[in-house]
């Protein structure tokens, strides 16, 4: 009951909570300064950006685990060009900067705290690394943004990218914003290049666990396509039925390279990660 009460909280009442959380942080900056300076670890985001990636705790593991992923599964090498849609305050760019030493980045966010600080702490140093701001409405990240991510155009040429990251990025849109983006990875990416996405994805596996209340994660809201945890707030965690993911995929282009990896939210012991993740590339033309 208790569970259900959190997640029907109302949105006002969930702006105050962020808005707490994100003063708390900042509260917090000095002694964060301290203790990245006493574990020589000065190169990291302050830890209110860190916090708008997720857990603390796991964000260098996070992103240790995710490149680990790029070059055992997305192939990753170091002389192509990547496009890191999410990107944060850099999280796998601080990964990326020692491996692309022939390859270059980009990375979007509708974040400008931390793009700014991304500008100013790898961009300077790493010319072959660049950051853009998207200013996209997202009722629960970017409330104030000017263009709506259902008609959002990527500011890329056509076939311009080997590699595309969207790492935790679904897991936090609608099904009409998903639908655009994945067209618009569609029209950057290169023939034979790789996507390595990662989502929320329900199936009926999953759907026996959790009747048995193992899912980490109740998507209680929604409907047959798409739900999510929080009543008001559905883009603070998304999740989308799986046939229903692979008919978007399809109908923008897009397919799978290799079998869907299941991740551990739904309790699925062989899980990898915690996020389902999907590796996919271009349709054959004619397909």
């Amino acid at each position: 009951m208790k569970r259900a009460a959190a997640t029907s909280l109302p949105e006002l009442l969930v702006r105050v909570y962020r808005l707490l959380r994100q003063l708390g942080y900042q509260f917090l900056r000095p002694f964060d300064f301290l203790s990245r300076a006493l574990n020589s670890k000065l190169g990291l985001p302050p830890i209110h950006l860190r916090r708008h990636v997720g857990p603390l705790s796991t964000f260098e593991a996070s992103g240790a685990e995710f490149m680990v992923y790029l070059r055992l599964i997305g192939e990753l090498n170091p002389d192509e060009r990547v496009l890191d849609i999410g990107c944060g305050c850099g999280q796998m760019a601080l990964h990326l900067v020692d491996y692309l030493d022939a390859g270059s980045y980009e990375g979007v966010d509708l974040h400008q705290p931390s793009i700014g600080w991304c500008e100013h702490h790898i961009s300077t140093s790493h010319p072959r690394f660049a950051f853009h701001h998207l200013d996209v409405r997202s009722s629960a990240w970017n409330r104030r943004g000017r263009l709506a991510a259902e008609e959002y155009v990527f500011p890329f040429a056509n076939e311009e990218f080997n590699l595309i990251i969207a790492k935790s990025v679904f897991t936090h849109m609608r099904p009409a914003a998903v639908d655009n983006y994945l067209k618009e990875i569609a029209r950057v990416l290169s023939d034979g290049g790789r996507c390595l996405l990662t989502f929320f994805l329900l199936n009926e596996p999953q759907r026996v666990r959790e009747r048995f209340g193992l899912n980490r994660l109740e998507f209680g809201f929604g409907d047959q396509n798409w739900r999510y945890v929080h009543q008001n707030s559905p883009e603070s965690a998304v999740a989308y039925d799986e046939q229903y993911t692979l008919q978007l995929l399809h109908r923008n282009g897009l397919r799978l390279k290799q079998p869907i990896i299941h991740g551990r939210w739904s309790r699925n012991a062989e899980g990898l990660s915690f996020q389902d993740i999907l590796l996919v590339e271009k349709q054959n033309r004619g397909a």
